[in-house]
C-alpha cells in the first residue's frame, strides 16, 4: 500500500515521481471519489482556486475556449492552464501561490486518442547544468520576477515577486508558469528586461530537452504522483473532441502538503 510515509521516501529522492495504477474495481462512476479517498492517505488536501475545490478536473473547457476565440483573445491569457488543450508550457503548479503545494497527484479516467502524452522535468538537473554552463541565466533566474495569482482572490494585490529557482538551507524550490510571469508584467505595465527574456527562453528550452524530460501517456486508471519543488511538468498539445466521439483527455488533480 502507497502512504505517506512511503511517497515521502520515494519522491524526495531522484526521480522525484511515481506512476501507479489506481486498483478501483467500483467502475468509472466511483473514479473521482475514489482517486480522494486515495490521496486523503497521503497527506492534508491543498485548497486550488477562489471556490476552495479541492479537486480539479483536467480538460479543455470547450465553451471557453469558443468564446474567448470568437471574441479573438488569446486562451493561454484568461484561462489557467488546466483547462486548455495547449501543450508545451512546462511549469510547476500553484506559482502564484506563497507556499505553492509540496506534491501533486493526477489520476487518469480517460486520455485524448491523439496527443496529451505526460511530460516531467528534473530542475535540480537542470539547476546544476546552468551553474555550469550559464551562470548568468542562473543568476537572473533566481531573482525576483512578477508572477500574476490567478484562480484566487486576493485582498492587497493579484501580483507578486517570486524567483524561479531558490536554494535556502539546502532547500531547492522551482516555481515557474512562463504565462503568469508574463501576465504578471503585463499588470504591472512593466516590460520584461531583455536579458530577463533570454533567460526565460533559455530554459523553456532546457524544460523541453531530451536531457531533462521524460515523455509517457498516462493510461485509464494511471496515477502519477509528482515533487512539485523539484519536477515540473506538462503535456502535449491533445486533440479536442468538440463531436463527443470519445469520452476526450479527463484526469483528476489533487495538491497535498
Amino acid at each position: 500500500m502507497i502512504t505517506k510515509k512511503n511517497i515521502k521516501k520515494g519522491l524526495d529522492n531522484p526521480p522525484y515521481y511515481k506512476v501507479v495504477r489506481i486498483n478501483n474495481n467500483n467502475g468509472a462512476r466511483n473514479f473521482k471519489s475514489y482517486f480522494i479517498k486515495f490521496a486523503k492517505r497521503l497527506g492534508n488536501i491543498r485548497i486550488q482556486n477562489k471556490n476552495n475545490d479541492k479537486i480539479l478536473e483536467i480538460k479543455a473547457n470547450l465553451k471557453k475556449i469558443k468564446l474567448l476565440k470568437k471574441k479573438k483573445k488569446k486562451i493561454k491569457s484568461f484561462l489557467r492552464y488546466h483547462e486548455t488543450n495547449l501543450g508545451g508550457s512546462i511549469h510547476s503548479d500553484g506559482p502564484q501561490l506563497s507556499n505553492p503545494p509540496k506534491y501533486l497527484i493526477m489520476a487518469c479516467e480517460n486520455n485524448s486518442v491523439k496527443g496529451g502524452d505526460t511530460i516531467v522535468a528534473d530542475t535540480k538537473k537542470i539547476y546544476k547544468y546552468l551553474r555550469k554552463k550559464k551562470p548568468k541565466y542562473l543568476n537572473i533566474l533566481k531573482s525576483k520576477f512578477f508572477f500574476e495569482r490567478r484562480g484566487f482572490k486576493y485582498s492587497n494585490k493579484n501580483v507578486f515577486n517570486k524567483s524561479i529557482f531558490q536554494l535556502s538551507n539546502k532547500k531547492f524550490t522551482f516555481r515557474y508558469l512562463r504565462d503568469y510571469i508574463e501576465k504578471g508584467y503585463e499588470i504591472k505595465k512593466i516590460k520584461i528586461p531583455l536579458q530577463y527574456i533570454k533567460a526565460l527562453n533559455y530554459l523553456d528550452k532546457l524544460l523541453s530537452s531530451k536531457k531533462f524530460i521524460k515523455r509517457f501517456k498516462l493510461n485509464r486508471g494511471d496515477l502519477i504522483i509528482i515533487n512539485n519543488q523539484v519536477m515540473a511538468h506538462g503535456r502535449t498539445t491533445f486533440h479536442l473532441d468538440t463531436k463527443n466521439i470519445n469520452p476526450g483527455r479527463k484526469l483528476y488533480r489533487i495538491w497535498i502538503n
